[in-house]
């Protein structure tokens, strides 16, 4: 392991404190379906990954602080219904094709349970956590640039995390643009 795989692991555990102090006091709202599945896709992608004796330790914190996440946000009351048909296919298809094809499919449902997260920051900007999600892009990028080689057990997660941390940061950024939620705006009366 690496440094830059570590950097980027233990900045990911460290984004996580204040990202649930926000989620606690009801600062920031987020996606409890989303970060549910992200917590047991996680998981598998771990698993798989363990398997391959790749680059691990990112999907490993993703899975702690996921679940712990689904957990504070389960608490704050905001709790969607949805079928986790991606986590058992997920699941079945590792049985059945091995752990380097569960480990795509399984990073694919991950990006695919991001899609709640990315409407609801496309339609509420000013309740998503900027400097969060800049930190999980850079925690993110770290471990894909700490990778060993450009294969699916040490790239595709870290990289496939980074494209969704760049397309929520893109979503949540307009918050600053927009005069009516701009939290910088100084109001003149």
């Amino acid at each position: 392991m690496n440094v830059l795989v570590l950097a980027g692991s233990a900045l990911a555990t460290i984004t996580y404190f204040p990202f649930w102090r926000q989620i606690k006091f009801g600062e920031v709202k987020q996606n409890f379906l989303t970060w549910f599945l992200y917590g047991i896709i996680d998981s598998l992608i771990f698993l798989t990954i363990i398997v391959q004796d790749g680059n691990f330790l990112l999907s490993f914190v993703a899975t702690i602080g996921s679940f712990i996440t689904a957990f504070f946000i389960a608490r704050s009351g905001a709790i969607t219904q949805w079928i986790l048909f991606m986590v058992f296919g997920c699941m079945i298809m590792w049985y059945f094709s091995g752990s380097k094809i569960a480990t795509i499919l399984s990073t694919l449902a991950m990006t695919i349970a991001s899609i709640p997260q990315l409407v609801d920051a496309w339609k509420n900007p000013q309740e998503m956590p900027f400097l969060a999600y800049i930190s999980y892009f850079l925690a993110n990028s770290l471990s894909t640039l700490g990778g060993n080689n450009w294969s699916i057990e040490e790239r595709f997660y870290p990289a496939s995390a980074t494209i969704v941390g760049f397309i929520s940061l893109v979503f949540i950024a307009r918050k600053f643009f927009n005069k009516e939620t701009n939290p910088i705006t100084i109001s003149r009366k």
